[in-house]
Formats: structure tokens, sequence, C-alpha cells
């Protein structure tokens, strides 16, 4: 079985099992899922890579924002994808025209359906995470990568209180 063939029999299986009724891709090897009426997630087979990737937009950066504001939002996914145990295996990354903050996660497109769906699954918490913490929101902890996320970062704030001294101002750049 060829590798996109796997991928679109992964597509089908997951479409009925949530009651979709087909979900194939298109002449551009993708397709879209919809969660919430809000998260939109983009599947892409790459053919030349044999992977299978799941892309999203976390977060839309508007143009009427200042300086500091894009700044500060920046430097708050740069902290995010610091955080690669919560991410679930996916990082953050900017769009071409920089007007979007998206959400990645590749694999390798001959993964088997359990796989797929767990990836799936877990990609869509991630987003939903994300998503409510570059908004400033708080996300329930009910999410299991919020939880992990949220206990993570009570270490990190626990770990840097018991630090005795303060790194200077100026780090410098390291090669």
């Amino acid at each position: 079985m060829s590798h996109r063939s796997n991928v679109e029999g992964n597509l089908k299986r997951f479409a009925e099992g949530i009651g979709l009724g087909e979900l194939n891709l298109n002449e551009h090897n993708a397709c879209g899922l919809c969660f919430d009426d809000t998260l939109i997630v983009n599947i892409e087979y790459l053919e030349d890579d044999d992977a299978l990737v799941f892309v999203a937009s976390s977060h839309t950066i508007e143009s009427h924002l200042s300086a500091a504001e894009k700044i500060s939002l920046l430097e708050k996914a740069l902290f995010i994808n610091l955080q690669h145990h919560s991410m679930q295996g996916s990082y953050m990354a900017l769009n071409h025209d920089k007007s979007e903050v998206l959400i990645i996660r590749s694999m390798t497109a001959s993964l088997d359906y359990g796989v797929f769906e767990s990836n799936l699954e877990r990609f869509v918490n991630t987003l939903e995470w994300i998503t409510a913490e570059l908004k400033g929101e708080t996300v329930s902890t009910n999410n299991p990568v919020a939880r992990e996320a949220a206990e993570n970062e009570e270490k990190m704030k626990n770990k840097s209180q018991n630090n005795d001294h303060t790194p200077p101002d100026n780090l410098g750049m390291m090669v």
C-alpha cells in the first residue's frame, strides 16, 4: 500500500468514526477539519517526504498592534515553544507574511490508524491550549495538555524563586 493510500484510508476511517461521511485529500494532497466551529486543522500529505503534516493557525497577528504588543505576543509564543514536552511533538512558527502564529506537527505517512487518531487528538488539544494561552485565556485543567503545561510552569516558577543569583541583563550571543 502506498503512503498516500494509507493516509486516505486513515482519513476515511476517521470520517466514518465521527459520522462525517467522506474526507479525502484534494488535488493538492490536503484537506481540512474544523473542531468546535473554531479550530481548523489542515492535514497535508507531503509525497516527496512521505510525511503527514497537521497545520493550524493558533493566533492572528493583527496589523493594528503596536510593536511592543507584537513583541510580547511573539515572546509568549517562543516561551510556549520551549515547552516541547507539552507541545506533544508540535512546534510553532510564523506564516510567510508574519500575520499568523501556526502550530505544526509532522509525522510519517505510514502510521497506522490508532497512531493517526491519537496524534490528531493530541494536536487538537495542543492547538486549543496554545490558542487560549496566546489570547491570555485560562484553559480548563481537564485538558491534559493544559494541565501538564500549568504544572511545568509552576515548577519553573518555584525553581526560579529558589535561585540565589540573578542573571546578567545582557548575555550576548553564543556561537
